[in-house]
Parts: structure tokens; sequence; C-alpha cells
């Protein structure tokens, strides 16, 4: 009997920001660094108008929410980016670093813990 062959292994993904969107994100990040939170969020959200299915994108949110001390919306942004980095695993590590984090804020310590553990899990791959 023929054996199937077996498919080659799928290159992992890597997202990356296009022009438009990482000069936003540059300029959200010196927003931030000023402790102008409001507008640096603006300028990732108007970076996820152009790309929407980013990941790396609503990872920047999340972080632009976590500094303001949003840690509920800092986590779901978090989510929302692990949900679309599919088949990208320095990406997913980004994401759960960041899910850690809000958890963290909130005070939930071990599931923070795990978040971690996943994170780190990610990053060795």
């Amino acid at each position: 009997p023929e054996t199937e062959p077996t498919p080659p292994p799928q290159p992992q993904k890597s997202y990356e920001l296009g022009a438009a969107s990482r000069s936003l994100v540059e300029q959200a990040h010196a927003q931030a660094a000023t402790g102008n939170y409001a507008v640096a969020a603006s300028s990732i959200e108007r970076a996820l108008r152009i790309e929407p299915n980013n990941p790396l994108l609503w990872i920047e949110l999340g972080q632009v929410r976590q500094a303001e001390g949003n840690y509920v919306q800092a986590e779901n942004l978090g989510r929302k980016g692990l949900s679309l980095a599919t088949g990208d695993p320095r990406t997913q590590s980004s994401a759960w670093r960041l899910i850690a984090d809000a958890l963290r804020g909130r005070g939930r310590a071990p599931e923070a813990a795990e978040a971690e553990a996943r994170a780190n899990e990610l990053a060795t791959r």
C-alpha cells in the first residue's frame, strides 16, 4: 500500500507592521512617553483602521491601556492580539506577556504566572 507523503512543515508566520502603521506606532510611543496616553491610543487606533487584523497593533494598544492602569481592557486587547497571532510564536508570546501583566495588575497572580509561563514557552520556539 502506498503511503501519502508527509506535507512539508509550514513556515512560522512573523507579523510586521506596514510603513504607515509603523510610523503611527512610533508616534504613539513618543506620546505615551510623555504620559499622553489618550493621544497615543488614538494614534494606534488610526493604525488599526489601516491594518485591523495585525495582532501587533492590538498588543500595542493593550500596552497603552496597561500604562493607563486599565488592566481589564489591556487583558482583552492582549487576548484579541493572541487570537489573531496564529502561527507566530513570537507575537503570541508578546500577547501572553501583556495578558500576564494585566492579570498581575488586577491582583490575579496565579493566572498571571500561568500566562507568563505560556509566554516563556512560546518565546523558546
